[in-house]
């Protein structure tokens, strides 16, 4: 059985359509989302509404329950005055342009989602169990990935966020990030999923880059009046 899982999407719809492709490409069996469809990208309903078409099981990301609920700040760690005004702005011109209809469909998603496959128990969150907004980095100590787990009742954590993919195995389950399907922070512009391949009770992860035209989602940044900024990333795959 192949299981595939993506994380924040950012409102990139040709990112997105490309991962989706990637997944129909492989013969994925199911398919889920770690939250986080809209934010610093040009397109924010036609994600949402591609999400919609295709019944993905979604949990909400911070920035689901910002534009879901027209809120003025997504709970992001900004580290400087120029970020948290960048961060501002995507979340000002995203509020504008995100349909009513989009932004009742955000606030209604749940921030967890439990299921088990091949006998193994999944808890899918965007930032951790405990936070909507908490980030997991891989460098963090393996006892509190523990507590994670044990608290969760679950054997493998699936989670989004840091926008930077990864897999990490401690005592008593393991810890997936997906990375990002639209604002890559991993040193390149390709995009990425996490595909499992789940027999008999074992699990094999792959982190899974996808190329698509990134030109053109940064172009289309900058022609909507979204940061320059944000169009740098989308190119760099850097922060």
């Amino acid at each position: 059985m192949k299981l595939a899982i993506f994380s924040d999407v950012h409102s990139n719809i040709l990112g997105f359509r490309a991962v989706l492709q990637d997944m129909a490409n492989k013969k994925v069996d199911h398919i889920y989302c770690a939250g986080d469809l809209v934010g610093y990208g040009p397109r924010p309903n036609e994600v949402i509404e591609l999400i919609r078409q295709t019944n993905i099981p979604t949990v909400m990301g911070n920035y689901d329950d910002a534009i879901g609920n027209t809120r003025f700040i997504c709970g992001c760690d900004y580290k400087s005055e120029q970020a948290l005004k960048l961060g501002e702005a995507s979340i000002r011109w995203t509020n504008e342009h995100t349909s009513e209809e989009n932004k009742l469909w955000l606030r209604q998603l749940p921030h967890k989602l439990a299921f088990t496959m091949e006998g193994m128990k999944f808890l899918m969150v965007h930032g951790s169990p405990r936070q909507l907004n908490e980030y997991l980095f891989e460098n963090i100590e393996d006892h509190y990935f523990e507590e994670l787990i044990s608290e969760s009742a679950c054997d493998i954590l699936l989670c989004g966020h840091t926008h930077l993919p990864y897999y990490k195995k401690v005592s008593n389950g393991q810890v997936i990030n997906v990375g990002s399907v639209g604002k890559p922070k991993h040193g390149n512009p390709n995009v990425t999923y996490v595909l499992l391949n789940l027999e008999a009770g074992k699990m094999l992860p792959e982190i899974v880059e996808v190329s698509y035209d990134f030109e053109h989602t940064a172009m289309e940044i900058e022609q909507f009046g979204l940061p320059k900024e944000f169009a740098e990333i989308i190119r760099t795959g850097n922060p």
